[in-house]
């Protein structure tokens, strides 16, 4: 004879989660953007790579079905030198039927690496354009000077 127990009471702090369905995909959605002073970059086209595998992908939304668990994701601009423009790196956990978004934002330096994380992300190499438009500038007007005093002359 065997005893029988009450149905457990679930609370909604240890209630199980819902079953999920046999070959549930999640979705990876990355927001790919570029700074109007790189409007240059338009023209190459983002590499996103998961897992080892390139795709290449497009400036704006990427909607990427990918199976639940743990993924790597790299992005980068191809480009002569360097090689790769802004790489950024990220592991990321997926849900089944649930999709995760992230932004990958290209660096206004070259050098500089990428930036890519949930939204709103900064623009990597900020410090380095501001620096060397403040150059220039200073640059132009002490050539006006010069050109200023030698007509005056």
């Amino acid at each position: 004879m065997s005893a029988m127990h009450p149905p457990p009471s679930y609370t909604p702090w240890n209630r199980p989660p819902p079953p999920v369905p046999h070959g549930a995909q999640a979705h990876l959605i990355l927001d790919v953007k570029r700074h109007w002073l790189g409007f240059m970059l338009a023209m190459i086209t983002p590499m996103i790579v998961i897992n080892g595998h390139p795709m290449p992908g497009r400036w704006g939304r990427n909607t990427v079905p990918l199976p639940p668990g743990q993924h790597h994701l790299h992005l980068h601009l191809p480009y002569i030198l360097p090689t790769q423009i802004g790489p950024a790196d990220a592991t990321v956990w997926l849900q089944p039927g649930m999709p995760l978004e992230l932004e990958y934002r290209a660096p206004l330096w070259t050098y500089a690496r990428g930036a890519l994380g949930p939204a709103p992300q900064p623009w990597n190499g900020k410090g380095c354009v501001i620096a060397l438009l403040a150059i220039i500038g200073a640059l132009i007007l002490l050539m006006l000077a010069v050109v200023a005093l030698v007509s005056l002359g």
